[in-house]
């Protein structure tokens, strides 16, 4: 799912944390429970999930109407027969909001009969109804004409996590080592997680936690592990301690935040060793330990040397691209963005040149990686916007500066198609299913140019025409 961005709505839950709570006697509250919240302006029809597992509940909500799955309940708790479910941090609410629901298992175990939000009154009934989304596994469409397709790895899942950012940059590095005439291998996202958390941590740490820590972060923090650490098969290192179970942190986040907030008040007794080590205690413990060495096909490796010989990038040939007018054109600033925790510096390009760059990267085999909003127009395999029109520069920009764009996922472009009218569409690898846009989707000319924060290209795929352009300290 998507970066670590919450919006706080009855109608729009986005991807949130697990729960956890203590629990006496959690066995009737097991299952699925479905009912229908209904005011003067809206009905919604809500799916809540509960799960008894190593003497907590975990819980979450499915939005079947809205075509949102998984999300993951701050906390669940019983008082014997009562059933209490928070979910303020999920939603970024404060902390005198309400919880999200409460009330009473009635006789027969059937039944929850309680109230939603504090105000709006609801029975949830037991059901056997599973609800799934749609996951695209071909990126051709029927009335749509492929005009340039980049070879790439299968498409990954980031289940109940918000790693995207991770996922959506390991499949750039994997889709790059190909160009690059290496053989496809499919590599761990949770290995680049790892020190990622760390180096987040210190620097909220270091800050009083005035600096973001949270899921959300970007490609830069990836080739920082790359470069730092090297790679690691997923064959190898799945970062997960039973590889048949789904992706999980919430427990890990919360863990971590808990860790991270301690060390933010400690004084005196206070070393960087101190608090790293035990952020990393943290992570195994979700994670698991990542081997110093491994065998694959058949010969031993290093991450380092597995980076080297069989992916080969470099690192330092990538660079993020934004178009944003309030920062001098052809020069590099610090994006003001939660996720951007670090500083890190994107070259700032007209809007023509920013989409000459992605199109001729794409032409030229050079797959690209990309950051931007998907609240608008996101649904069943498609990013379109609502009315076709031209996005000029001054409309991309107040699209920012408004928030109707934000920093909110991480996928990859992998390709150009275009329908019976002509109109192009990007092929775009994504690591979730929300909004049955699992696998493959399309996004339209119009939405990249309104939508998108920013993307990552290998600094060759950008024509010299505009590097001529930027400035020398870019």
């Amino acid at each position: 799912m998507m970066k670590a961005k919450t919006y706080v709505s009855i109608i729009l839950l986005c991807i949130g944390m697990v729960m956890n709570g203590q629990n006496k006697n959690p066995k009737p509250l097991e299952g699925s429970w479905m009912g229908k919240i209904s005011a003067k302006d809206f009905s919604l029809q809500a799916l809540l999930r509960f799960e008894f597992k190593k003497n907590t509940i975990k819980g979450f909500l499915d939005l079947p109407e809205k075509r949102i799955k998984d999300i993951a309940m701050d906390k669940v708790w019983m008082i014997k027969d009562s059933v209490f479910v928070d979910a303020k941090n999920a939603f970024g609410w404060g902390p005198d909001a309400p919880l999200l629901f409460k009330g009473k298992i009635i006789p027969g175990d059937s039944i929850l009969d309680g109230v939603w939000g504090k105000q709006f009154p609801i029975k949830l009934s037991k059901t056997n109804y599973v609800f799934t989304l749609k996951t695209n596994s071909i990126p051709q469409r029927t009335g749509y004409k492929i005009t340039k397709l980049i070879e790439s790895t299968p498409f990954k899942d980031q289940q109940a996590t918000g790693d995207c950012w991770s996922f959506a940059t390991t499949s750039f590095i994997e889709t790059e080592a190909i160009r690059l005439g290496k053989k496809p291998v499919v590599l761990s996202p949770m290995f680049f997680v790892r020190p990622t958390y760390i180096n987040k941590g210190e620097n909220y740490i270091r800050r009083n936690g005035s600096s973001f820590f949270g899921e959300g972060d970007l490609t830069f923090s990836v080739l920082k592990a790359y470069k730092e650490f090297g790679a690691i098969p997923e064959s190898v290192y799945s970062g997960k301690l039973d590889t048949v179970a789904k992706h999980d942190h919430s427990d890990m986040n919360n863990a971590l935040l808990e860790k991270a907030k301690f060390y933010k008040n400690s004084h005196g007794d206070l070393t960087p060793e101190i608090y790293r080590k035990d952020m990393d205690e943290i992570l195994t413990q979700t994670l698991g330990k990542v081997p110093e060495a491994f065998v694959y096909n058949g010969k031993q490796f290093t991450p380092k040397s597995f980076a080297d010989e069989m992916i080969g990038i470099n690192p330092d040939d990538y660079v993020e691209i934004t178009s944003y007018t309030h920062h001098p054109f052809y020069s590099k600033f610090a994006l003001e963005i939660e996720a951007n925790w670090n500083n890190n510096y994107y070259l700032n390009l007209p809007i023509d040149d920013f989409s000459t760059v992605i199109d001729d990267a794409l032409t030229h085999n050079y797959s690209v990686c990309w950051d931007g909003d998907i609240y608008e127009g996101f649904n069943d395999g498609f990013a379109v916007l609502g009315e076709t029109k031209t996005i000029t520069q001054q409309i991309r920009q107040t699209a920012f500066d408004n928030r109707t764009a934000e920093d909110v996922h991480n996928m990859h472009i992998i390709g150009i198609a275009e329908n019976e009218k002509g109109n192009k569409f990007y092929i775009i690898k994504n690591s979730s299913d929300s909004k049955d846009c699992g696998g493959y989707l399309y996004m339209s000319k119009e939405y990249l140019l309104l939508k998108t924060i920013s993307v990552m290209v290998n600094k060759n795929a950008i024509p010299k025409t505009i590097m001529k352009k930027v400035g020398k300290n870019s």
